[in-house]
């Protein structure tokens, strides 16, 4: 198709266009002369026609042309009755009339082909570059909203400094780890390198820094089970936040008063279908809890990823002791990369 495209559209030199013109004009003659004891009479442009199309098509309509007079003009002379002269009887002119008509017609379309051609690439174009001028007005706009992320983060800091009251220095300070970790996954995502997200090396990126921003390196250890899951990156994102709420909601709900509290990260694809385990060995879900109605504004955000995904959100208790949330969802196939 880019060879088509290169012969059609790309415009050629006046020495291309002279001798492509030439070879395939001798080409037309030799092959016209080495079929004349074999064809019956009647047929003085058979390998004329072509030589006309494939001028006009792949060099140009202005070559395309010259051939035209120059097959007709050769034809007339040599194969045409009376043959060795350019005088024209009756049927020879018919006969040049005719040839006239088709090569006129077929340059008529060759030229309205090449145009619309021409057009066609223009078009194409024009929208690979406004393709390129969105892409980057996006990343620009990631950006800027990964920054401003950070300035309300820092923000909320200089409140919790300033704050006397202890729940309220706890509350800022939680509000402004969990945009921290926020700015950070949406650097991550929306990296415009980044078109196919392995959700397991997000995790393990994200959960360590989740832990830090709330001061628990010592009392929470991170584990991983990871199986290969990657994503395209309009599923990264839900199944990114969903992740980091669910082990932002142990890290406040579920540690014991003493001890180490195990998190565990699992990730599988099986048939078809991806899931994602965050397990717990800490207090358990409490008894009044209940899935579908959910207080917490983040379980109902993380219930509404999950459909966004076509998959499931469910909770439960882990096997010893703690919680076992577990997402479920239908991995989405990953388009190729085109150069």
């Amino acid at each position: 198709m880019k060879l088509l495209r290169a012969m059609t559209v790309t415009p050629h030199g006046p020495l291309f266009e002279w001798g492509a013109s030439a070879a395939i004009f001798f080409l037309a003659l030799a092959l016209r002369f080495e079929t004349e004891g074999l064809l019956p009479p009647g047929y003085p442009f058979l390998t004329f026609f072509p030589a006309v199309f494939l001028t006009g098509f792949f060099v140009s309509t202005r070559a395309g042309a010259g051939m035209a007079i120059a097959c007709g003009l050769a034809a007339w002379y040599f194969f045409v009755t009376p043959e060795g002269t350019f005088r024209l009887g009756g049927r020879g002119l018919l006969a040049m009339g005719f040839y006239a008509f088709i090569v006129t017609t077929e340059l008529f379309v060759i030229a309205a082909m090449r145009a619309a051609l021409h057009k066609l690439e223009q078009e194409r174009g024009d929208w690979a570059r406004q393709a390129q001028q969105n892409t980057l007005m996006f990343h620009e706009l990631q950006h800027r909203v990964s920054n401003n992320l950070q300035v309300i983060g820092s923000i909320l800091r200089m409140e919790e400094r300033k704050a006397g009251d202890a729940v309220a220095k706890k509350a800022l300070n939680t509000a402004a780890a969990r945009l921290g970790v926020i700015a950070s996954l949406q650097r991550q995502l929306h990296d415009p390198r980044r078109q196919v997200t392995d959700i397991g090396a997000l995790m393990q990126t994200a959960l360590p820094e989740i832990v830090a921003a709330a001061n628990l390196n010592e009392r929470v250890r991170l584990s991983y089970d990871l199986a290969p899951l990657a994503v395209p990156a309009e599923q990264a994102t839900p199944v990114a936040l969903i992740v980091v709420e669910m082990v932002s909601n142990a890290l406040e709900h579920a540690l014991r008063e003493s001890g180490q509290t195990t998190i565990t990260l699992r990730l599988r694809l099986e048939d078809g279908i991806a899931t994602i385990a965050i397990a717990d060995d800490g207090k358990g879900l409490p008894d009044d809890f209940d899935p579908e109605q959910p207080k917490s504004l983040g379980l109902r955000l993380a219930r509404q990823f999950a459909a966004q995904l076509e998959g499931a959100l469910t909770f439960g208790a882990a096997e010893g002791g703690g919680t076992l949330v577990t997402l479920r969802f239908p991995p989405k196939p990953i388009e190729p990369v085109t150069p």
